[in-house]
């Protein structure tokens, strides 16, 4: 397949493209900065440079693609900056693409897109969408855009974890809090298996299919944490409430505004995914897409992490 994969350069990005050039496909990735695709072009993908917001930088770019994987990250950032990678870059993605070639877009959305469901709710992929909060509200249009506009797929993404994305440094460095004392149900994948189940949904999933990718284990985030901090030796998170994390998010914009950052972590939209009951059923991925789970829980992905080092 001639695939394009949009966040080449990412976290979940990179493992995609890795794990789709050594199944044999033709992999063309997009990367903001040059620096950040030139390992991935030294394993053979296509390297380009350009920005999703920017349509100019993006001719051509869906040249001969069969397959778009959009895995690039909007969560972070506020929801100002997430409307205009998810919409308006989704929107300069399909008036580059060639309609008579591509045969599905398989998107990683999120989870945000159900709000802050009670803690009792099950989430499918028919449970009622939601959104309270500006990711999930963005996230919703972007889904039904891209429905109307491509053979579209929605992986509706948990909180992804991995080596490098495990929090470890964080707890040993006490730079981690638990918001409202973390008593929200939280679903976690690991990155390989989010890699799995992209593919197969590639391979197996009919356009407009939404799909869960979560493993088996949802679990309370207090008592994650505390497993966690347990088996790498560090004390647990302390408590922020969620008000005073908002305050710290505004006060965060403003140094960061003074100083030419444009990211910070305590965005409106981090808060929204950290804070709510994610409890996320997983059948759907397992019965229709065939997907067997590496890490069928936390606890066999974080015993590989810590036996690392």
């Amino acid at each position: 397949m001639n695939v394009l994969v949009l966040g080449a350069n990412g976290y979940t990005g990179a493992h995609l493209v890795k794990a789709l050039l050594e199944q044999g496909h033709r992999v063309r990735g997009l990367v903001r900065e040059v620096e950040r695709g030139i390992a991935l072009e030294k394993l053979g993908m296509e390297l380009r440079v350009g920005d999703v917001r920017d349509e100019a930088s993006l001719r051509g770019i869906g040249d001969d693609c069969e397959i778009i994987f959009n895995v690039a990250a909007s969560c972070r950032v506020e929801p100002s900056e997430s409307r205009v990678m998810l919409l308006e870059g989704a929107r300069n993605i399909f008036r580059n693409v060639d309609r008579s070639v591509l045969k599905k877009y398989v998107w990683a959305s999120n989870v945000s897109v159900y709000g802050y469901p009670q803690a009792t709710e099950r989430l499918t992929e028919v449970s009622a969408v939601k959104p309270t909060y500006g990711l999930g509200k963005i996230t919703v249009d972007a889904e039904k855009l891209a429905q109307e506009s491509v053979p579209a797929i929605a992986v509706r993404v948990a909180s992804v974890y991995g080596k490098g994305r495990d929090f470890i440094s964080g707890l040993r460095e006490n730079r981690l809090r638990l918001l409202n004392g973390g008593e929200n149900w939280t679903s976690r994948i690991h990155v390989d298996d989010l890699v799995q189940t992209l593919i197969l949904a590639m391979e197996r999933a009919r356009a407009e299919s939404v799909y869960l990718a979560a493993d088996d284990l949802p679990i309370i985030q207090r008592d994650f944490f505390r497993e966690i901090s347990t088996a790498a030796g560090t004390a647990m998170p302390l408590n922020l409430e969620v008000n005073a994390a908002r305050a710290f998010g505004v006060f965060g914009r403003a140094m960061n505004s003074l100083s030419g950052e444009r990211q910070y972590q305590l965005s409106e939209n981090v808060i929204g995914l950290l804070s709510g009951n994610y409890f996320c059923v997983n059948d759907k991925i397992k019965n229709e897409l065939g997907v067997k789970l590496k890490y069928p829980t936390f606890r066999e992905g974080y015993k590989e992490i810590l036996s690392r080092g």
